[in-house]
């Protein structure tokens, strides 16, 4: 059984990350379409598909290794965590960039 203690501090690790994740996917998508709005088209990406796969794939890594960090390390510094969930962050505006580019291909 989790303690007290550990259990409000998962949960404030999963707060922060989920806040930072929205952040960064909203921020991603916005720029992305402020970009498009400035060009008066819909780009369209020159990178094969491959390169959003591969994009895909780490974003994947990236979001699921550093929840796994939160969920597994419950001793990891209040810092260490703040680590891991800007890189859970990142992990979900590469998701998102990627997501916007393969849509008009």
């Amino acid at each position: 059984m989790i303690s007290h203690k550990r259990r409000k501090n998962l949960r404030g690790a999963l707060l922060i990350t989920g806040v930072l994740s929205f952040a960064a996917v909203l921020i991603s998508y916005l720029v992305q379409k402020r970009s498009e709005s400035r060009l008066g088209i819909q780009c369209s990406y020159f990178d094969p598909p491959l390169i959003d796969i591969l994009a895909f794939s780490a974003a994947l890594f990236l979001i699921c290794e550093g929840l796994y960090q939160i969920l597994e390390y419950h001793a990891l510094s209040s810092k260490d965590k703040i680590f891991v969930a800007i890189r859970v962050a990142f992990g979900f505006a590469i998701l998102t960039l990627h997501f916007m580019q393969f849509i008009y291909k």
